[in-house]
């Protein structure tokens, strides 16, 4: 089983040097030669032979998933993921209507830093196209979590309703168990046209949570997505209206709009940085969530997201309350031999003083306050 797999790694180590050439000028051609792949391997029913290995089958204490943007729109099956080894798969952001996004090329790769910088603008098919997609792949196996938000060109009310009938479409899939809204997303304008628009999701925030109270279902759980250039401040604004709702958890954090010298040496000057560039700040955010959390005497699930691309970075993201990573751009860099290696390491990791949050995680916030 592990013969096939060490080969399957292997080779895209050799590979990745001539696919990152070819793809320099537009890296999202090598994200959908890979969407094709996957696709390709699951329509030959190959994902167990080629990708199944013994690190599937440990316990690990940490949950390990796909970030938001690796699946977008649903096109890489659920099992294939579940294969390549993680515990649960996200797909989005999601919108309801289709959404064309910024033209093409709208990113950049730093192979030095292992960075990327995207400023796609939340291209995506439409709820409808990805609701076909998770039927047509019939896997009641895997847990999925929607990562949900409006339409770009939808405000006010209009984006309100238009959260609202993503999660009526979804919402009853069987393997649906979860739904992580995004307010995080640096990459669309605001109402008044400016190009980042996350300070008008975070004052919106209250509105789009009695959406989602109203919505879910009872066994569903909600996430937040919070941006890593949060301060204080603003840490304690949306714990305050979380207060409020049913949420179960935040994923710590999205890309960040601070583009370094050192991860990002010709910065396009627009979009958000992963990978590298943003692993010191959603470590800070997610210290200073975790700190102020446990102040207010709250437990919510924190899912760590950002740049993690070792079991040190994975170990120091758990002592900082997180019970889930989220992997995407490590995952370009590294390739697939990143999950079986996080895999194994969290196996192993000594919880310590967070043992007792662990063990009484959401329990408290389980319900509206």
């Amino acid at each position: 089983m592990d013969q096939i797999r060490n080969l399957f790694d292997r080779s895209y180590d050799l590979f990745k040097p001539l696919l990152f050439y070819l793809t320099k000028r537009d890296p999202e051609t090598a994200h959908n030669i890979f969407v094709k792949f996957a696709q390709a391997l699951h329509e030959l029913r190959l994902e167990k032979f080629v990708l199944d290995n013994e690190e599937n089958e440990l316990e690990s204490p940490i949950e390990i998933s796909n970030a938001a943007g690796l699946n977008k729109n649903g096109e890489i099956p659920p099992s294939f993921l579940a294969y390549l080894g993680f515990d649960r798969v996200v797909i989005g952001t999601v919108t309801y209507e289709p959404w064309k996004g910024n033209e093409r090329p709208r990113c950049k790769r730093y192979e030095s830093t292992a960075s990327l910088v995207n400023w796609l603008g939340l291209p995506g098919h439409g709820v409808k196209k990805v609701a076909e997609r998770i039927i047509e792949y019939r896997d009641p196996k895997t847990p999925i979590t929607i990562n949900v938000m409006a339409t770009p060109s939808k405000k006010g009310d209009d984006a309100l309703e238009d959260i609202k009938y993503t999660i009526e479409i979804l919402r009853h899939f069987q393997n649906i168990d979860r739904f992580e809204l995004n307010i995080s997303c640096p990459n669309t304008h605001s109402s008044n046209g400016a190009i980042d628009a996350r300070s008008e999701y975070q004052k919106n925030l209250d509105d789009m949570l009695r959406i989602t109270d109203a919505y879910l279902l009872e066994s569903q759980e909600l996430d937040v997505k919070l941006s890593p250039d949060l301060d204080e401040r603003g840490i304690k604004t949306i714990l305050e209206v979380a207060s409020d709702h049913r949420i179960h958890g935040f994923t710590i954090g999205n890309t960040t709009t601070n583009h370094d010298e050192y991860h990002i040496p010709k910065s396009p000057g627009k979009g958000g940085a992963s990978g590298n560039a943003v692993y010191a700040a959603s470590l800070k955010v997610q210290q200073m969530f975790y700190e102020e959390m446990r102040r207010q005497g709250r437990s919510y699930r924190i899912n760590a997201c950002g740049g993690i691309n070792s079991i040190i970075r994975a170990k120091q993201r758990v002592d900082y309350g997180a019970t889930g990573i989220q992997v995407y751009t490590p995952l370009i860099f590294t390739g697939p031999k990143l999950v079986r290696y996080l895999r194994r390491g969290l196996v192993n990791v000594k919880f310590n003083e967070i043992k007792e949050d662990i063990e009484r995680l959401v329990i408290d916030n389980a319900r509206v306050q």
